[in-house]
């Protein structure tokens, strides 16, 4: 498998589980984004060790996000 070459600092993670997906990305240097559907749970969100940087209602918002909504 071919890397990606990202960088982590220009690199966005995306994802329905703060722990797994946001904070684990958070410790590599990556821009966590939290989602509020899928796995997501608010007690979940609430008694995490760490924040997002950003949540989304739903994975439809990342274009605005992004500055990309038309």
């Amino acid at each position: 498998m071919e890397s990606a070459r990202a960088v982590a600092d220009q690199a966005l993670m995306v994802g329905d589980d703060i722990e797994s997906d946001v904070l684990a990305a958070q410790q590599a240097g990556i821009t966590g984004v939290l989602v509020r559907t899928g796995k997501y749970r608010p007690e979940t969100h609430e008694g995490a060790r760490g924040a997002p940087d950003q949540v989304l209602e739903s994975f439809a918002d990342l274009p605005a996000l992004l500055g990309l909504a038309q």
